[in-house]
């Protein structure tokens, strides 16, 4: 049932929302789940009042809203299902002082909500005392979280540097000690596969030759390992061994017994973001667990890598300006370049095909990358030249694919805002005549849901079409500028990869080698 306060015949939809997290330290006990759930729902019921939902984030930190339920519930507010939040205290809304202080003070008042946190006395449809006071206290719930931040970084750091394994997974061929977390100790699963990559390796095996033999063998990938079955679903082949994989294994020292930590970190206690440390940061730790590997074999892998890994360092700075645009036609995996050393001479290829061509993925798309550019850059100049010297097609073109489209639907946005608020009125009605005794509170409320969900309805239609339209006015723009843009890859001896990317959509290459050229100047399809 919705709950009405008799403050200017308001009905206040209530949204419980609760954040608990490692962050609250000591305090966690007494912030539970449970415990802010029995405060705030006997808070409401002491008033006569109900709920129409509640929101759990368990287990989010508090200096960022990127959290599941506050989104549901931000969604909620946004479609009208909400308009009064409650927390325990303001610190479980968040203790990001600009983020906090933006939803208090910015968003619930802009869409009509109000906001109370129990224990600190806030309730913004009052002058309180605890309003009074949220300055402070979002400063004090920002600096608790920063303080809390750094204790736990440095107490990180320490772990490291005392050779306690602290990352979120055992490196593949080791797993956590069963008596000590933060020891690794040899996985009966995996240690021997790493162990049959460095035999190989050091036999003369390259790393691609022995991804195709594991993955023969069928013994488990390093993603199989790492990754439950339903994330398994986000990668391409699991269970395919990548040589890259491969190569990753035999450059790592932890394989000897050493632990290398701390290589990255968090650029601050708001955001997830990393940001590489200094290698004299890094907490080293040498002997910290059972190596898989001897130091000798682990030395000799490593000399062979260095020998494999030169390739011509002319090759390495070169700008390939249609490297990002081209794509495969069959499987649609991104086209990748290569240097053919014997030949002196840059190709690309599948890159399914280049990775999985033992398995039958994909097709061979070899293709000179030279070849490639003199072709796209002829179609390009005719093209450009076409509309050069066809200003009426042009901007016929603009006319057909923008505007028209565009016009139709700012038509449908009328109409739905019309409907919207002729449902938003039939509320207004349906309250009155409840109020009036007109219908029962039961006809009220299912009328009233009924309405809701037709306002709902409304109005992620409406949020599409306004999608639409952004969409339409962004590349109409880019349209506009197009002549310009033509001009200057006419003028120009050597294109940049700027300019590719503004004419070209994308260039994919079928089986039999030919090339579909997709403008961005239009929805045209180019096959040459």
């Amino acid at each position: 049932m919705y709950n009405r306060y008799k403050i200017d015949n308001t009905i206040f939809k209530i949204a419980i929302y609760i954040r608990l997290s490692r962050e609250d330290g000591d305090d966690m006990e007494s912030e539970s789940v449970t415990n802010q759930r029995s405060l705030l729902i006997g808070y409401l019921k002491a008033q006569n009042l109900v709920a129409v939902d509640i929101y759990v984030d368990d287990g989010y930190t508090g200096t960022n809203f990127e959290r599941p339920e506050f989104k549901r519930m931000l969604n909620d507010i946004e479609n009208g299902k909400i308009n009064m939040v409650i927390t325990k205290d303001l610190s479980r809304l968040g203790r990001d002082h600009i983020m906090t202080g933006y939803y208090v003070e910015t968003f619930f008042p802009k869409n009509d909500v109000r906001y109370v946190a129990v224990n600190d006395d806030i309730d913004t449809f009052y002058e309180t005392s605890g309003s009074d006071m949220m300055p402070f206290r979002l400063s004090m719930n920002d600096m608790y979280a920063k303080d809390i931040s750094k204790k736990v970084r440095s107490s990180l750091i320490q772990m490291k540097k005392d050779g306690k394994f602290c990352g979120s997974a055992a490196p593949y061929g080791y797993m956590r000690n069963l008596l000590d977390k933060h020891k690794l100790v040899p996985d009966p699963e995996t240690a021997p596969v790493v162990k049959k990559i460095f035999d190989l390796y050091v036999a003369g095996y390259g790393s691609s030759q022995i991804a195709e033999i594991l993955t023969r063998e069928e013994l488990p990938t390093p993603i199989m390992y790492k990754y439950s079955d339903s994330k398994l679903n986000n990668f391409d082949h699991p269970e395919i061994w990548k040589h890259t994989s491969v190569s990753n294994i035999i450059k790592n020292r932890v394989y000897i017994g050493d632990l290398i930590q701390h290589r990255v970190q968090k650029v601050n206690y708001k955001i997830k973001k990393m940001k590489k440390v200094p290698k004299s940061e890094w907490c080293i730790k040498e002997n910290a667990h059972e190596p898989l590997i001897d130091k000798k074999t682990f030395e000799i892998a490593q000399s062979i890598k260095d020998s494999k890994d030169n390739y011509n360092p002319e090759r390495r700075n070169v700008d390939y300006v249609l490297s990002d645009l081209v794509f495969c036609k069959d499987c649609g995996a991104r086209m990748s370049i290569s240097y053919d050393k014997k030949r002196d001479r840059v190709t690309m290829n599948c890159n399914n095909y280049r990775k999985f061509s033992k398995y039958n993925i994909c097709f061979s798309h070899y293709i000179n990358y030279t070849k490639l550019e003199n072709t796209i850059y002829s179609k390009l100049s005719t093209m450009a030249n076409l509309y050069i010297n066809d200003k009426d097609e042009f901007e016929s073109i603009i006319k057909n694919q923008y505007i028209d489209p565009k016009q139709e639907k700012l038509k449908k946005i009328d109409e739905l805002n019309l409907k919207i608020d002729g449902l938003k009125r039939k509320q207004d009605s349906l309250y009155d005549d409840k109020f009036n005794n007109i219908i029962s509170v039961e006809t009220y409320q299912r009328l009233f849901k009924i309405t809701e969900e037709d306002i709902k309805t409304a109005n992620e239609k409406l949020e599409k079409l306004k999608e639409e339209i952004s969409s339409i006015n962004e590349d109409s723009s880019c349209y506009v500028e197009y002549l310009d843009i033509i001009k200057s890859f006419l003028d120009m001896k050597n294109p940049t990869r700027e300019i590719m990317n503004r004419l070209i959509d994308k260039i994919y290459v079928t089986k039999d080698k030919k090339l579909e050229i997709h403008y961005r100047i239009k929805k045209s399809e180019v096959l040459v």
